[in-house]
C-alpha cells in the first residue's frame, strides 16, 4: 500500500494524503481529514518513520534516480555526483527507473524509507498525477529534477542551457555550407529534455532559412541507414545531422558503417555529450559538452540548502560549451 493507493481509495490528491500523514492540513476541510484518516486506519498503511524523521536531521545519505542507464550521459552523470558527494561526506544511494513511471515512484518511496536526506530524480515522468506524486514526496525530503523538469510539481530543476548548445550547433553546421540539416532523435517522447533540443532545433533552422527537421532514428541499424541514405537521397551536399544525445550518436555510427555516406564528406556530424570515442570518430566529433561537475554540485548545493522543499521552484543552468571538431569542418 502506497500514498497513491491511499489517495485513489480516499478520493484525493496524494499531495492532501501527504499533508494529513505530516498533520499539515492547511485549508482542508475536516470532512477530507477524516476520510483520509479512515482510509489510512482501514488500511493499516505505516509512512516510513525514517522519512519523516529527515525534517529533524540529516542521515548523511543523498539518493539518485537515472531514468536511462543506457544513456552514456547517465554514466557520466553518477560519476559527478558520486565524486561531489564523496568529496562531502555523503552516501550515493541510486535507483535505475528505466524510463518506466512506475518504476520510478516505487524508487522514490524506497529512497526516502531508506533514510536519504534528498533525492536527484532524473524523471521520466509527466503530467498532473506525476506532478502531484513528486510534489507530495517533496514534503518529504527536499527533491531536485536533473535535467527534465515535470511541470507543475513546483520542484526546482538543474539543467544545462541546451537552447544556447543547440543555437551554436546549427550555426556551425550552417556555417560550413549546409543548407539542410536534421536533428536525430530517439522513438518516443518521452524525455522533456529531447523534446526541448528538438523545439530549439527547428527555432534555429527557422531563423537561418534552412530546411530538414526532427527524424526518429530507427533500429535496427541496417533500417536506419536506408533512412539515412533516403535522408540524403538527392540532396545538395553536405547535409548537417545533429545526434540528440550520446545514445543516438553510437545508433548513428552503426547505421553509418553500413552505408557509403562519408564524414565529414556527405555529411557534417555534431552531437550532445563528450565521450572518448567523440575524440576518434570521423577525425573527432563537434560536441555540446555538458559541465556535468557543475550540474552535479548544483543539484547538492540545492539539496543541502533546503531549496528542494521549500519556496518557488528555481532552474540553475549550466552553461557547458561546444567543441568544434573535423566532423564539421571538412578536414
Amino acid at each position: 500500500m502506497r500514498i497513491k493507493d491511499i489517495a485513489a481509495e480516499a478520493g484525493v490528491s496524494p499531495a492532501t494524503v501527504s499533508r494529513v500523514l505530516n498533520n499539515r492540513p492547511g485549508t482542508m476541510s475536516d470532512e477530507t481529514r477524516a476520510r483520509v484518516k479512515a482510509v489510512i486506519e482501514r488500511t493499516g498503511y505505516q509512512p516510513s518513520n525514517a522519512a519523516r524523521s529527515l525534517r529533524r536531521g540529516r542521515t548523511g545519505a543523498i539518493g539518485l534516480i537515472l531514468a536511462d542507464m543506457c544513456n552514456p550521459y547517465s554514466s557520466a552523470m553518477l560519476e559527478a555526483l558520486a565524486a561531489d558527494a564523496g568529496n562531502r561526506g555523503l552516501a550515493l544511494m541510486t535507483a535505475v527507473s528505466g524510463n518506466d513511471a512506475e518504476q520510478e515512484e516505487r524508487a522514490c518511496e524506497r529512497l526516502i524509507a531508506a533514510g536519504v536526506d534528498g533525492l536527484v530524480v532524473n524523471s521520466c515522468r509527466a503530467g498532473d498525477e506525476a506532478a502531484a506524486s513528486l510534489a507530495a514526496a517533496g514534503r518529504l525530503v527536499p527533491i531536485v529534477l536533473l535535467d527534465r523538469a515535470v511541470p507543475g510539481s513546483g520542484l526546482p530543476l538543474v539543467t544545462s542551457d541546451n537552447d544556447r548548445l543547440m543555437r551554436e550547433m546549427v550555426e556551425e553546421i550552417h556555417r560550413r555550407g549546409c543548407a539542410i540539416c536534421h536533428l536525430l532523435d530517439e522513438r518516443g517522447r518521452t524525455s522533456a529534455i529531447r523534446r526541448e533540443r528538438a523545439r530549439s532545433f527547428e527555432r534555429e533552422l527557422a531563423a537561418r532559412g534552412m530546411t530538414g527537421g526532427t527524424v526518429a532514428l530507427a533500429s535496427p541499424a541496417a533500417d536506419a541507414a536506408r533512412q539515412l541514405e533516403e535522408l540524403v537521397r538527392g540532396a545538395v551536399s553536405p547535409i548537417g545531422l545533429i545526434a540528440v544525445n550520446g545514445l543516438v550518436l553510437l545508433r548513428l555510427v552503426e547505421a553509418l558503417g553500413e552505408t557509403d555516406l562519408s564524414a565529414p564528406g556527405t555529411l557534417r556530424i555534431a552531437t550532445f555529450d563528450e565521450y572518448a570515442w567523440n575524440r576518434a570518430l570521423f577525425g573527432g566529433i563537434t560536441t555540446a559538452v555538458q559541465d556535468t561537475a557543475g550540474l552535479a554540485a548544483a543539484a547538492l548545493d540545492a539539496l543541502l540548502d533546503g531549496r528542494g522543499t521549500d519556496g518557488p521552484a528555481r532552474t540553475a543552468v549550466a552553461p557547458g560549451r561546444v567543441i568544434v571538431r573535423a566532423s564539421t569542418r571538412g578536414n
